[in-house]
């Protein structure tokens, strides 16, 4: 009885040991062929993003170069601003500059209109001497300004009128007074005025501006008069 027992105790231990020995090995780990065996950190950061992380001095020129490329893009946009600035404001004065252009044309057409309607015109009476039809100095000086303006107004006609006073005959009064029409033409046609734009006639003494019949009144009579007439 006493053998049995000793034999049942040593199976006992035999199959302790075992159970031991069997829990011991499976706690082991096993590496198969494809995990390729235990990896660092490091390695497995690598492995996923297939390449090492930036140094520090790689890191920072990267962030030199994109600091360089968003100040690039800011000097584009700051000189595509100024230059939208400065566009508007040429235009604002150049619209400026003609709305005054049209202002100042307009004026001048109804000063021009005014006067003639008093029966001036723009272009001042030149005078004559006692029977003469050669233009003095004061009426050359007037001349010179009259084919200004006639240069700057190239829209318009030119009528010259031929006066005298009313001493002599009616003939004779009318040729003076084409000869000192005729004498004005030829002045201004040298000074650049083209000759189709002027035409002369001569009303003699025919059309006084004083007829009392002083000596003051004839010096008013002998003249020629400006007609100006825009252009059909």
């Amino acid at each position: 009885m006493m053998k049995t027992s000793r034999v049942l105790g040593i199976l006992i231990c035999v199959l302790f040991l075992t159970l031991v020995f069997t829990a011991g090995c499976a706690k082991k780990p096993t590496l198969g062929e494809g995990t390729g065996g235990a990896q660092p950190a490091g390695g497995q950061i690598e492995g996923a993003t297939g390449m090492a992380a930036p140094t520090p001095e790689e890191l920072a020129a990267m962030n030199k170069a994109r600091a360089l490329k968003e100040q690039t893009l800011r000097e584009q946009a700051e000189r595509e601003r100024q230059a939208k600035e400065r566009a508007e404001k040429e235009r604002l004065e150049r619209e400026k500059a003609e709305r005054e252009r049209l202002e100042k044309q307009r004026a001048a057409a109804e000063a021009e209109g005014a006067a003639q309607a008093r029966g001036e015109g723009p272009l001042a009476d030149i005078h004559f001497e006692f029977d003469q039809f050669s233009l003095n100095s004061e009426a050359r000086g007037l001349l010179r300004k009259h084919a200004a303006w006639l240069s700057a107004h190239p829209g318009y006609d030119l009528t010259i009128e031929g006066h005298c006073d009313d001493r002599g005959t009616t003939e004779y009064n009318l040729a003076l007074g084409e000869r000192r029409a005729a004498e004005t033409l030829k002045f201004l046609a040298a000074l650049g005025i083209d000759t189709a734009r002027m035409k002369t006639i001569s009303y003699g003494e025919e059309m006084p501006l004083d007829a009392s019949g002083t000596e003051a009144a004839w010096a008013k009579n002998r003249r020629v008069h400006f007609v100006v007439n825009p252009k059909k």
